[in-house]
């Protein structure tokens, strides 16, 4: 053959080659594209494979810090950026891959139900390295072949801290005007697309726009195609503390576990909204040196927020918010980005300060960052979370009650050397005495994809065997109540008599016990449980 009938054939190879990638890229889609909670990243990226052989989406994984965006496609400009990973059985002909990105629970929906869809957009090249920002996996570089799969792909799962009906509530409230007095409205509207909630420690920000659950989109007016809320585990918010700054007793720091052990509901309200100074406000045992308390909260539209707000300041009994004197408008054009200034959020409480973080990870980072000092915060627990974050963060019992344990110690929070499903037992949370729960959900389409079903099987499996990442649905003996909210209708779906399908909002709800819901719909007729009750 010769030289010029070589480089033809070569080129005619190369072109069917570019050709075949190109027509298996199109036919290949997403197997699980999600896009959601911070807090449950991780469980989710052990689920997707690499721990066990691949068996879900494969045995090859890439993450990345803010790696990719979803992309609001209603003609309102949002790119929501987000960590991202990546999991694949094949780098040149895959034929599942998996993705996640995770930007909280709320906005993770609002891209979900955005009619046209939002979708996937990477933001490296391939060939970059990843991040390795899943405990115990290691990651690879990102394979052209893989990208195309992803890329402009829509969402089919949106892994949620709340339901759907509380998760659009909280976003409505969030674009509704502030209001001062009883806090229905932050402030951060008018929409349809608001204001940017922003970080106080970094560039990140959650940006708000409006959607519908069902009916027409709200921007586009086209129809929302009807969806399902899967169950997936119970999560458990732990209160966590910096605990760099010594551990002398009586010394007023989170050190010294001694005297922060616990704290209860009233006082952890008062920390959060800016009604106590200093560490000793916090404490039983007296005699504490006067050390300044700083807090940092999470965005709005972050499902832990929400679980907490409504669990704690914000339930029935105490009726305060996170948000007490939080003007987004404060500081603008002044003092912002410093003090005082209501976004990014930085406030005085007299002694210490509030501040805003942007995610479960940038959350975690900045309590276990020594310079911002006697810091108090919350997350999610999962073992990738804060599992061997030890000592430099410890977590406290609230109202007494140890949410991983059945017994409280030193708040030192366990590590693992996997599989480890016996570190934590929950006894607590599925007995219904520990405050601060809710069940984690993914929302998909219908009919459910395959992805989807495989993922959430492999998640449950996996929080029994290898992570206790949260609390297998039937290990609760208790729910919490339904109430009607935003627009749907009430009902437990405890089992039993209880045979409406599960509705309504459930964050703040009362905690019940699962037989007395059944014995009650047995006895009374209804079908719903007992609803409308708050915590």
């Amino acid at each position: 053959m010769t030289t010029r009938a070589t480089k033809m054939a070569a080129a005619t190879s190369l072109a069917l080659l570019m050709f075949i990638g190109v027509s298996f890229a199109a036919t290949v889609k997403p197997y699980f594209n999600g896009a959601g909670s911070t807090a449950a990243f991780n469980a989710f990226a052990l689920a997707a494979g690499p721990t066990s052989g691949g068996a879900v989406c494969g045995g090859f994984i890439w993450s990345k810090k803010n790696g990719a965006q979803g992309v609001d496609n209603r003609g309102t400009g949002l790119l929501e950026t987000g960590n991202v990973w990546i999991v694949w059985d094949n780098a040149t002909a895959p034929k599942r891959v998996c993705s996640y990105i995770a930007v909280d629970s709320i906005i993770g929906q609002q891209l979900f139900f955005a009619v046209p869809a939002s979708t996937f957009n990477i933001l490296f090249p391939a060939g970059t390295a990843g991040d390795n920002l899943i405990p115990t996996l290691t990651d690879t570089p990102i394979p052209q072949a893989v990208i195309n799969v992803l890329e402009g792909q829509p969402f089919n799962a949106a892994p949620t801290d709340i339901r759907p009906e509380d998760a659009l509530f909280e976003e409505t409230r969030v674009l509704t005007p502030l209001d001062t007095v009883h806090y229905n409205g932050l402030g951060y509207g008018p929409g349809p697309v608001g204001t940017p909630i922003l970080s106080a420690f970094s560039t990140k920000s959650s940006t708000p726009a409006i959607y519908a659950l069902s009916g027409n989109d709200p921007i586009t007016g086209q129809p929302v195609p009807a969806t399902l809320t899967h169950n997936v585990g119970v999560q458990v918010v732990v209160a966590i503390v910096n605990a760099q700054q010594g551990s002398g007793t009586n010394s007023g720091h989170f050190g010294d576990s001694t005297s922060f052990f616990n704290i209860n509901r009233r006082d952890w309200t008062l920390a959060l909204n800016g009604g106590y100074a200093y560490t000793k406000d916090l404490t039983s045992v007296p005699g504490q040196a006067t050390v300044p308390l700083n807090v940092i909260l999470r965005e709005p539209l972050s499902g832990t927020y929400t679980a907490l707000e409504f669990n704690i300041p914000r339930n029935a009994e105490i009726g305060s918010t996170q948000e007490l004197g939080v003007n987004p408008a404060t500081g603008q054009g002044t003092s912002c980005p410093g003090a005082p200034c209501g976004n990014p959020l930085f406030l005085s409480n007299g002694g210490g300060w509030r501040k805003r973080a942007i995610g479960n990870g940038e959350m975690v980072a900045q309590i276990g960052t020594a310079a911002n000092g006697d810091a108090i915060g919350y997350a999610f627990w999962s073992v990738g979370n804060l599992g061997g974050l030890s000592p430099n963060v410890r977590y406290l019992s609230v109202d007494g009650v140890d949410p991983l344990n059945f017994n409280y110690v030193d708040g030192t929070l366990p590590s693992c050397s996997a599989p480890c499903p016996g570190i934590v037992n929950f006894a607590n949370v599925s007995n219904g005495s520990y405050p601060v729960w809710n069940t984690l959900r993914l929302v998909s389409h219908k009919p459910v994809p395959a992805g989807v079903t495989a993922m959430i099987a492999a998640a449950q499996n996996q929080v029994v065997n290898v992570y206790p990442d949260f609390l297998p649905l039937n290990a609760m003996g208790v729910l919490r109540s339904h109430y009607k909210q935003s627009g749907f209708g009430a009902a437990n779906a405890s089992g039993g008599a209880c045979t409406f399908t599960e509705s309504g909002g459930d964050v703040g709800g009362a905690v019940l016990s699962i037989q007395g819901d059944q014995d009650y719909c047995a006895a009374s007729g209804a079908k719903s449980g007992r609803i409308s009750l708050k915590q």
